[in-house]
């Protein structure tokens, strides 16, 4: 394609690249950032789209004129995102997705058609990553699909569509050529995070992305990608691979002074498959965030089997105000079909340690996971009600085709719909012979109830609710938390 008009950008104007994070889908509002494909109510808040806005503010360093719009925060749907697409008149159109919304995330390349055939448009994400072909065939107006990691990738097609095509050497990349789709080698995953730019908030409005109960925005700090862990149930590891890269300590906080002295932001979410994998490297964290003297508020989530008491007091000095735990079963056997690596008694420690050190724990949990019965689900929800923990986080479990429960399920026939919109975590599509659709949705609801309608946590909730803001506050997260459920 060396040389093709159709993707030659017009050298007398500066090119433009709009990335967006598509509208609602059939009024599902998806969070699609990497490994949380999730809907906007299972946090009663969204992910700011730390991916999007990297990959802006690589563009930007490239002289590229780009825009980034977040369609489920700022209420744009189709038709106002091609009324914006035409006011912009971008070269090439950049598409995050997410399995459960990806029919409706690709159509976005069919808007951008629409318009002009000159618009050049690509998609990334989970789930491109792992069926690129399929992705093509949903959406014939998609030119360009990027598998893993997307910032570098995304850097030398813009180089390359300058020049009018030469993508055979771009690792990571798929396109079309012609009738055919082309697959480049696999990228491998990028060695040195250092080299990525600080994101281009700017672009976006943090107040759309406000922290639960206070209201105040709060952003997603960058310290590590990679996990070394195999659970069956994790979707991210294709995106970010086995090996954990991490960024140079002084980066991260030098990052977190820049968004606080020129955002105005004082609350992070310490994004990593892996936080605390590393115990030398939090802790060089914690003393880098101390010497600084800054006063930050942040949470992080960690594996059980990755802490103790002195990490934990750690991050609490250091700012920390919660961490979440991915606890998923109080059934040993079920850890242990997962792959999960972790025991009952760990789990209890962590919780245990991460209250005695003053902060508060969340816990993910998954119902249907392989071996899963009645009786397990059950024992689940009474252990759970008996931890130290302040909020829980319960899911069906999800065989996304980026986890390797996918090709387990589709072996032994455990699959029952290939419906993309059925694959998230409000709904249960495996049947594995011991247990039911309708009994781990029954689960998953009994398990909601029992939690949150505890009078001890609603009366910790409500001491929170100090002012009419926060009483407004508290009923807009309730309405969008039902509608979650």
């Amino acid at each position: 394609m060396q040389g093709d008009r159709r993707f030659i950008v017009d050298q007398g104007k500066k090119m433009k690249v709009y990335l967006i994070n598509p509208p609602s889908s059939n009024g599902i509002k998806m969070v699609r950032e990497g490994r949380c494909m999730q809907r906007k109510g299972a946090w009663t808040t969204v992910w700011p789209p730390i991916t999007l806005a990297t990959m802006a503010a690589m563009l930007l360093k490239e002289g590229i004129e780009a825009r980034l719009n977040d369609c489920i925060v700022e209420d744009i749907d189709y038709k106002k995102l091609k009324l914006k697409i035409a006011e912009f008149k971008p070269d090439l159109v950049v598409i995050t997705t997410a399995t459960a919304s990806i029919n409706s995330d690709l159509y976005c390349a069919g808007i951008a058609k629409e318009l002009s055939s000159g618009i050049k448009t690509l998609a990334f994400g989970l789930h491109p990553t792992v069926l690129p072909d399929e992705s093509f065939l949903l959406e014939p107006s998609l030119d360009f699909v990027i598998r893993g990691e997307p910032e570098f990738c995304l850097l030398e097609l813009v180089r390359a569509l300058k020049q009018g095509g030469g993508f055979a050497q771009i690792k990571g990349l798929s396109y079309r050529d012609d009738s055919k789709i082309e697959h480049n080698p696999n990228r491998g995953f990028n060695d040195d995070l250092n080299e990525l730019p600080f994101p281009a908030w700017e672009l976006v409005d943090i107040r759309n992305y406000p922290l639960p109960l206070s209201g105040e925005p709060f952003l997603l700090v960058t310290t590590s990608k990679g996990c070394p862990h195999s659970c069956v149930f994790c979707p991210a590891k294709p995106y970010y691979g086995s090996r954990i890269r991490f960024r140079d300590v002084k980066l991260v906080v030098d990052e977190i002074c820049y968004i606080k002295e020129k955002l105005g932001v004082s609350q992070f979410l310490i994004w990593s498959e892996s936080f605390t994998e590393d115990k030398g490297y939090v802790m060089k964290l914690c003393d880098e965030i101390a010497r600084r003297n800054l006063k930050i508020s942040w949470a992080c989530n960690s594996r059980v089997d990755k802490v103790d008491l002195e990490i934990l007091r750690a991050i609490k000095k250091a700012g920390c105000w919660m961490i979440g735990f991915g606890v998923e079963s109080g059934a040993q056997e079920i850890l242990d079909n997962v792959n999960k690596g972790t025991t009952i008694k760990q789990i209890e420690d962590a919780i245990d340690w991460s209250s005695s050190a003053g902060l508060e724990v969340t816990a993910h949990v998954i119902f249907g996971l392989p071996g899963e019965t009645l009786a397990t689900g059950l024992k689940t929800i009474k252990w759970l009600n008996k931890l130290k923990i302040d909020y829980a986080q319960i899911y069906c479990a999800v065989p996304w085709p980026s986890t390797p429960l996918y090709p387990i399920a589709k072996e032994k026939g455990w699959l029952t719909t290939g419906d993309w919109q059925l694959y998230e975590q409000n709904h249960y599509i495996l049947d594995m012979g011991t247990i039911t659709k309708d009994e781990v949705e029954y689960l998953r609801r009994l398990a909601m109830r029992k939690f949150y309608l505890s009078p001890a946590r609603i009366f910790k909730v409500l001491k929170k609710i100090n002012s009419f803001k926060r009483f407004r506050l508290f009923i807009k997260m309730v309405a969008e938390f039902i509608n979650w459920l």
